[in-house]
């Protein structure tokens, strides 16, 4: 039985490979290039999007408003190709882009673009033998003068916190500039807003400015300089809708510093001068014929002048602005009516601030390395100014409460 069913299987193998087998290999051929070439003539049409323009041969002193540094516009278009079904079914936008001849344009122009634009990104493609047509709808192209302008940089308060035991002062120098080319439209409104560059306190370390500080080019022994590393020195511009990050090309960058204070309590060593401030809408029943400061634990007279005698401390503030600074101050109290004020406000008075602030810039720039400018170091006088507070002890201010008793101001 077996035998039998073999021989049939033979006899079916033997009709279908073996006779006739040229005619069968003559059709099969016939049928593979039959297929081919009926593959190879079906056409269709498809629409590749977000398709790259290129533009090329501006004429010199000229620009494109949208175009980005690589030449090609900032926005993509759609082409509607239609050739060979095989080839064109697998097309996509990263196969080909569409170039515009910009040669001997001078003022704004509507390209029509067509197969021979078309340019295929790969040297081998050979797309262009596929495609019989190419449509794609005109392009308006807004020529510009090219210019290049100087953007002023603001260097904003930076984020994240400075190292423990330090106080973040200022940045040098606060203003920069960045050159930065384009269309003529666009550059200027670039220039009114501006460009900023923030930094981030976060990633300098307490050992970094530890070094510093004791480093012997330090002349300043609380005050430190961390030099800006170039891989920060990046800002970024937006132009044509697109963000970029470019280094900085002001010359000063390299100047580039953020200045720290060591955070400590320094003593004051001196006895405060201490008076009352009379009012003039007061003075009718409070001056200083029917007030005076009393002379109490706190307070002693010495050569006609009255002292606070508590020893007292300052942070927040460098050495060298307290060493200036130090025989100019007084504590003043300021006289109110008893029915308004129980306790009367004081403060911390500068004689001769305009002198102080012009010694101390002075000396700042002999004591300093860095290249500032007066007005920096006229505005981080002004800073310690402002930042000048009393202690008694590490995070005890000094707290006194003067009141108005018969005839005298009392200090406790």
């Amino acid at each position: 039985m077996e035998l039998v069913e073999s021989s049939k299987v033979k006899q079916i193998l033997h009709r279908l490979f073996i006779k006739n087998w040229t005619r069968k290999l003559v059709a099969f051929t016939a049928a593979i290039v039959i297929w081919f070439l009926v593959n190879e003539s079906m056409t269709t049409t498809v629409t590749v999007t977000d398709v790259p323009v290129h533009v090329v041969n501006l004429p010199p002193h000229k620009t494109i408003v949208g175009l980005l540094p690589n030449g090609t516009l900032n926005r993509r278009i759609a082409v509607t190709l239609t050739g060979n079904k095989s080839v064109l079914t697998d097309v996509n936008h990263n196969d080909f882009e569409m170039i515009i001849n910009a040669e001997g344009e001078q003022e704004s122009w509507i390209a029509n673009l067509s197969k021979k634009n078309l340019v295929p990104l790969s040297p081998d493609n050979s797309l262009l033998k596929h495609i019989s047509q190419v449509s794609v709808e005109p392009i308006l192209v807004r020529l510009s003068n090219l210019v290049t302008e100087e953007i002023p940089i603001t260097i904003t308060k930076p984020i994240g916190e400075a190292p423990e035991g330090y106080q973040f002062l200022d940045i040098w120098p606060s203003q920069l500039v960045q050159r930065v080319s384009g269309a003529q439209e666009q550059i200027e409104a670039l220039k009114e807003r501006g460009l900023e560059l923030t930094f981030n306190l976060n990633q300098i370390s307490k050992a970094t400015l530890d070094t510093l500080l004791e480093s012997p080019e330090n002349v300043a022994n609380d005050e430190v300089g961390f030099t800006v590393p170039n891989e920060w020195k990046y800002v970024e511009v937006t132009l044509n809708e697109e963000a970029t990050l470019e280094p900085l090309n002001d010359p000063r960058a390299k100047l580039l510093r953020i200045d720290f204070l060591k955070q400590e309590l320094i003593p004051l060593d001196l006895n405060l001068p201490i008076a009352i401030f009379f009012p003039v809408q007061y003075s009718d029943s409070i001056n200083p014929e029917t007030y005076t400061l009393a002379v109490e634990s706190l307070i002693e007279k010495k050569n006609g002048l009255t002292f606070l005698t508590a020893p007292l401390f300052t942070c927040d503030v460098s050495r060298l602005f307290l060493d200036i600074v130090r025989d100019n101050l007084e504590l003043t109290v300021i006289a109110a009516p008893l029915s308004l004020q129980e306790i009367l406000n004081w403060s911390i008075t500068f004689y001769d601030l305009d002198s102080l602030e012009k010694r101390y810039v002075t000396a700042a720039l002999r004591q300093t390395k860095a290249r500032y400018s007066r007005q920096y170091l006229k505005n981080r006088f002004r800073k310690y100014v402002r930042n000048l507070v009393l202690y008694t002890g590490k995070d005890r201010p000094l707290a006194i409460t003067p009141r108005l008793q018969k005839g005298t101001v009392s200090v406790s």
